[in-house]
């Protein structure tokens, strides 16, 4: 009783430091509080002769490989060339320019990190907005909720997806055909909802505002053709490696740091002078939570949880759909990674009773959906509403990310339900 008691004391502060506390680092509290469990030990088997088997090192090598890929096509200037290429291409038509630079972030999402893809469109945001002299904050929102849309389509698309993939064991390429319907169909209807905010006359204007940035030259963006050429075919060789993983029987995470120490490789660099650019406060905040919720699991919570659930085993059409609710309720509050992790071993659980494998994208939907609601569901959320308050000194409230984001996140979240249905019925 008092191990548990513990464990949940723990686990308990972690999350009160993952989500309310801005003076210290939740990725060292994590860490530390974690270390406190292997110290005391309060589950026997929460030991570091079992550390394999309590952090998922494929997580953390997907994250790892492509966080040093992305840092070279950073450099090349692939995304700024990317983003100043679509405004040229739309030839100064508002909707087209807005509508394909949606597009490009959901892309860039789907198969990079969503952070860094806030952080690259961001700026173009703000160069559109301000050229329109308008307000940024409805543009940054559209970004947020595309940037997690993008990214709920594949097994790489975000940290939530990463680490349901480590658990789940879902294919791939199974993984980015189901869930790049749901994508597609949320793409559209935010992007619906964001484009009757605007009149005909007001989107004319706009236009003629725009054309100012006609002349802008997207090839001075990039910085070296060299980089940016090997970067790209080694991306594009990882992401092949991803989708026949199990054809070829070689794991996404050795895959992805393969890529990854490739570039290092033919580029010179060396792990000292690369490693102030690899996210270390994610990978390590991520491995204090994989040793929480293994405790957690271990003495007993998950298993309570999947024990309210088990009744609903029969009625399998309404353990999806609630699952896909619940999930998309408590990941907005919980945070995207800490919920997940506290979750998915639920959804696996129920699964290994009877339930449906569909309730692995019955919880991937609402999970990946529910993190558009608040500023707390997903990192990139924070640091779009920071990149704002940055650039025109407006902050947005916890209320007001909500006010934005609930038509948007109660319309997606019907549709969520409808491709559920299908899914469980049509077997899509």
């Amino acid at each position: 009783m008092l191990n548990g008691a513990l464990v949940i004391v723990i686990a308990i502060v972690a999350y009160y430091f993952i989500i309310f506390s801005k003076k210290v680092k939740k990725s060292v509290t994590t860490l530390l509080l974690s270390i406190i469990l292997y110290i005391f030990n309060p589950v026997n088997t929460l030991t570091l002769e079992n550390i394999g088997k309590i952090i998922s090192f494929e997580t953390l090598g997907i994250l790892f490989g492509m966080m040093i890929i992305v840092e070279f096509l950073k450099e090349s200037g692939f995304f700024t060339f990317s983003a100043v290429w679509v405004i040229k291409a739309s030839k100064a038509k508002f909707w087209a320019a807005l509508f394909s630079l949606m597009l490009i972030t959901a892309l860039f999402s789907a198969f990079l990190d969503n952070l860094i893809t806030i952080l690259f469109i961001s700026p173009i945001i703000f160069l559109i907005t301000d050229t329109l002299e308008i307000d940024a904050a409805p543009f940054i929102m559209l970004t947020i909720f595309i940037d997690n849309i993008g990214g709920m389509s594949t097994l790489i698309g975000s940290p939530l997806n990463i680490v349901l993939g480590s658990i789940s064991k879902l294919d791939f390429t199974q993984f980015m055909k189901i869930m790049s319907v749901i994508a597609f169909i949320t793409f559209i209807s935010t992007f619906t909802i964001f484009r009757k905010k605007y009149t005909k006359a007001q989107t004319a204007e706009f236009s003629e505002k725009l054309k100012r940035l006609g002349n802008m030259k997207p090839e001075k963006a990039i910085t070296n053709k060299k980089l940016l050429l090997i970067s790209i075919i080694v991306f594009a060789l990882v992401l092949t490696g991803f989708i026949f993983s199990s054809a070829i029987k070689i794991n996404s995470a050795l895959i992805a740091v393969f890529g990854g120490l490739i570039l290092l490789f033919v580029f010179n660099h060396d792990f000292a002078s690369f490693s102030s650019r690899i996210d270390w406060d994610t990978m390590f905040f991520y491995a204090g939570l994989f040793s929480i919720s293994y405790a957690l699991d271990k003495i007993g919570v998950t298993q309570s949880i999947a024990w309210i659930f088990k009744p609903l085993i029969g009625a399998p059409v309404i353990l999806m759909l609630c699952f896909m609710w619940l999930s998309a309720f408590v990941i907005p509050f919980l945070s995207a990674v800490p919920g997940t992790l506290l979750l998915a071993p639920v959804v696996k659980i129920l699964i290994g009773y009877g339930a449906p494998a569909e309730l692995w994208y019955a919880y991937a939907v609402g999970a990946n959906l529910g993190s558009n609601f608040t500023p707390l569901g997903a990192v990139q959320n924070i640091v779009g509403v920071s990149l704002l308050e940055k650039h025109g000194g407006k902050s947005l409230s916890f209320s007001q990310f909500m006010n934005y984001s609930k038509k948007t996140f109660l319309v997606s979240l019907i549709l969520g339900t409808f491709f559920v249905l299908g899914l469980y019925f049509v077997k899509f």
